[in-house]
């Protein structure tokens, strides 16, 4: 009698585990979308643009359907800057999962967003969004390096005779 008690409670343990862990997995795949959705939209590809912040959220909402998770158009934050060259896109999604463990429910709240932040671990409390000035990075603030000349061109080495392509 003793054993079937804690198999109970090994079997019991994997269940709530299964379903805690699960919801966390798909976040952190939803999140790799979401940035690779951001990243895409700051590749010029020689086609047309978005023709609105309407326009990504709907793909953002298509992308958490393949997922099971549902999405309201206001849940997802859609800041753009950059000059029309170099774009740099900034989505945030903002959502919530209901794990039910049979004697206990509560809610996973999920932020992914395309900076890659808060990838792990759905917390019980609200994300803060990013100020803008933590979503887009700072242009690097290095000195350049005084010992190399940037007026000289650099040396061009010969490529070995073993190196080279045959004619």
């Amino acid at each position: 009698m003793k054993y079937v008690f804690w198999i109970g409670v090994v079997v019991a343990l994997f269940m709530a585990a299964w379903r805690t862990v699960g919801p966390d997995v798909t976040n952190v795949i939803f999140q790799d979308d979401v940035r690779d959705t951001a990243a895409q939209l700051g590749w010029h590809s020689g086609s047309t643009g978005l023709a609105s912040d309407e326009d990504l959220r709907n793909i953002i909402i298509h992308k958490a359907k393949g997922h099971q998770i549902t999405l309201d158009p206001r849940q997802i934050t859609v800041r753009h800057s950059g000059t029309e060259q170099a774009p740099v896109w900034f989505i945030a999604v903002d959502y919530r999962v209901n794990v039910d463990l049979l004697v206990y429910s509560f809610a996973l709240h999920f932020n992914p967003n395309s900076n890659g932040d808060g990838k792990f671990w759905g917390s019980t409390e609200p994300a803060q969004l990013p100020t803008p000035a933590k979503a887009l990075p700072k242009p690097s603030q290095q000195k350049p390096d005084q010992t190399r000349d940037t007026q000289r061109a650099p040396e061009l080495k010969e490529i070995p005779q073993s190196l080279r392509r045959p004619q």
